[in-house]
């Protein structure tokens, strides 16, 4: 497992939270959700794309 560190300014914090309590969530857990959805895009693009498309583009 990895930690990553987001600094944000206070009104971007604050709006972040505030969404995340609209869903119901932790800051932490509506980050997680956030990666998880876009892994699981990206798994999702990969298996759609071949593999040498997408690394031409990065």
């Amino acid at each position: 497992m990895r930690k990553i560190t987001v600094k944000l300014n206070e009104k971007d914090y604050f709006d972040f939270l505030l969404e995340s309590n609209e869903h119901e969530n932790t800051v932490e857990e509506q980050i997680t959700e956030i990666i998880q959805y876009y892994v699981l895009i990206r798994r999702r693009r990969v298996k759609l794309i071949p593999k040498e498309t997408l690394d031409s583009h990065i």
